[in-house]
């Protein structure tokens, strides 16, 4: 019955985005009969309706003879959200790069309903051994229906032979075959959760309050994935910015002032409008654009995607916030000299503990700005990887 309730309501839309056009008919044959496949594996486990769609030329670049998978996963979530699809599959020839493997055959994005698969490597002729087509779109099939299980936050299980195992390398498809009974039970569950089907052209704060109200767990579950300490690792250029100028300022009789006349409640805002503010600048620089559809639809999928981004963003932040302040507060309490905490600040000597605290504070809200604009420099891709990314396959 749950799945009888949800033919046609839901679409997975598989999209075949050709880059480089060679060997066209073998590729297009492949991806058909692997949408056969899997329209028939989700069909019975879920009744939703599987759409073979085609993207003509996107215009990419490789890098090291690969191509980013973001790139693809950009253009991906502005189709999604053009042709009212609920998950899109797309499908590509060339190799994806990947940033902890040699390579990668599919990247799923739960927080955007996206996921990307290469075909490169899945034919036998890839390896020199003899072409096989059945074998490739067998792999294909699999592979399809393991990143769409990823959309619907299935985990990996330990059995070769289960669709959601976690593979070392291509032959490992070959052997994956099923999903039992409670990961088809738990997709039907997961569906209408995941789908973020919802739109709207008015009342759009209105659609917003109840959008992050509703889908609040997927937000939570998007922001752990990131994770703020993963987030700060991919981000060198802007903690290098942040430290040359905290040690600068940190040095600066200037600041020394601020410790013993400026009020706690006044730093304590400045700071929290620093890290607001270099949130707002990082979001610029690594949040996918393209809030509205052509129609001036607001989608739901959209909403949940820019809050989990600002929000990932914004405990980044804040974490770096308080290293800062933790690092400048531990300086003017160890190698600070006394002599120059009394005679440095023009009012009153800033010698007292809360001195220091509020001169750690202004310093690290200092920091987290200069950095913020010396961070838009670090990889787009390597940052939006963790943003947006469960894994690379």
């Amino acid at each position: 019955m749950a799945a009888s309730s949800n033919r046609h309501k839901y679409v997975v839309g598989v999209m075949t985005m050709e880059v480089e056009g060679k060997d066209t008919d073998r590729f297009h044959h492949h991806v058909a009969q692997a949408v056969e496949a899997l329209k028939e594996s989700l069909t019975s486990a879920l009744g939703v309706r599987v759409v073979l769609l085609t993207f003509e030329g996107p215009h990419l670049m490789p890098t090291a003879g690969a191509y980013a998978p973001l790139d693809f996963l950009q253009i991906g979530m502005t189709e999604k959200l053009e042709r009212n699809i609920h998950f899109l599959l797309i499908v590509t020839e060339v190799d994806l790069t990947a940033t902890t493997l040699s390579y990668t055959l599919a990247l799923p994005s739960q927080l955007t309903n996206v996921g990307v698969v290469s075909t490169r490597r899945l034919n036998p002729d890839f390896w020199g051994d003899r072409p096989d087509s059945a074998l490739t779109v067998r792999r294909l099939s699999t592979l399809l229906l393991h990143t769409f299980g990823h959309l619907l936050n299935l985990s990996h299980a330990r059995d070769p032979q289960n669709v959601m195992y976690n593979f070392a390398g291509v032959d490992d498809l070959t052997a994956m075959a099923h999903l039992t009974h409670a990961q088809r039970k738990q997709m039907r569950q997961m569906l209408p959760r995941e789908a973020h089907e919802r739109t709207s052209r008015d009342k759009r704060w209105r659609f917003i309050l109840r959008t992050l109200l509703r889908d609040w767990r997927s937000i939570a579950r998007a922001v752990a994935r990131a994770n703020p300490f993963r987030l700060i690792t991919r981000l060198p250029t802007m903690i290098t910015a942040a430290l040359s100028v905290i040690i600068i300022v940190f040095f600066s009789s200037e600041i020394w002032d601020v410790g013993s006349t400026v009020e706690l409640y006044q730093l304590a805002l400045f700071s929290a409008v620093a890290v607001l503010t270099a949130t707002a600048v990082l979001y610029r620089t690594f949040a996918f654009g393209g809030v509205l559809g052509r129609g001036r639809v607001l989608a739901e999928s959209t909403i949940v995607t820019s809050a989990a981004t600002g929000l990932s963003l914004s405990l980044t932040m804040l974490l770096l916030f308080l290293v800062f302040m933790g690092l400048t507060y531990l300086g003017s309490i160890t190698i600070f000299p006394r002599k120059l905490m009394e005679t440095w600040p023009t009012v009153d000597p800033a010698v007292r503990t809360l001195d220091h605290v509020k001169v750690s504070l202004f310093v690290a809200a200092l920091g987290v700005l200069a950095g913020s604009l010396g961070g838009r420099a670090d990889s787009k891709d390597l940052v939006r990887a963790v943003l947006f990314v469960d894994e690379e396959t």
